[in-house]
């Protein structure tokens, strides 16, 4: 999870000076980016590279809960953890209503990072991140690593990704992947089909052809280098 964490883009308001400072400087430790705002200058459209939300409930331009509902309504299955000092039920049980976790003020550093974990492996761990691309295995949908945003693929396309995805730096004949996309079909044909939709898949997932690779007289690979 340290590996993923370090991929991931947390926000934060906290109109706390002490408090949004400590914040910006520990979480960037374990943060792809951390953008921390102490006011509501900032655009809902612009949350779409964002991972997980951090938010104060106290605000004195708003408040926490009305932020989280924009925030759910544009982005629903974004995290949200709740910072507050006050720790009555009620703002437990609004707060995990309205939001995903909830946190009382003061609070110990690495229970934070616990939570944050906690979440976003449970909303995130079936994103396996590949050069530019976040590759979400259950869903079967490719991202754009920095943008967050779906790259649109045809059910052809998405069915010739996922299957050299399966089999990451497995070389395959081009008799192995015609028989995976046509089974069943007249296979006779099919090979000028082949090389139609690995130009297309190349174009959008592959622009500097370092992922799908040729082997030349044979098939292809989806090259992968290992850690």
């Amino acid at each position: 999870m340290e590996d993923t964490l370090k991929k991931l883009n947390i926000f934060v308001l906290e109109d706390d000076p002490t408090i949004s400072k400590f914040l910006h400087v520990f979480l960037n430790d374990y943060f792809n980016k951390v953008i921390v705002k102490t006011d509501n200058r900032f655009n809902y459209s612009d949350f779409g590279n964002i991972d997980i939300f951090l938010l104060d409930i106290e605000i004195p331009f708003d408040n926490g809960y009305e932020v989280c509902k924009r925030i759910k309504t544009i982005y629903p299955e974004k995290p949200v953890i709740f910072l507050t000092a006050h720790s009555q039920i009620d703002d437990k049980i609004k707060g995990l209503e309205l939001g995903d976790d909830f946190i009382p003020k003061p609070f110990e550093p690495l229970e934070l990072i616990a939570r944050l974990k906690n979440l976003l492996q449970a909303r995130y761990s079936n994103l396996v991140y590949i050069n530019d691309l976040v590759v979400n295995k259950q869903a079967h949908i490719i991202l754009n690593s920095e943008t967050r945003t779906e790259i649109p693929l045809s059910k052809t396309e998405k069915k010739l990704f996922f299957y050299l995805y399966e089999n990451i730096n497995i070389r395959l004949s081009r008799e192995q992947i015609i028989n995976h996309m046509w089974e069943g079909n007249d296979q006779s044909n099919q090979a000028t089909s082949l090389n139609v939709y690995i130009n297309s898949l190349r174009n959008k997932v592959d622009i500097e052809g370092k992922l799908i690779q040729t082997i030349y007289g044979y098939g292809y690979k989806l090259s992968v280098p290992k850690e």
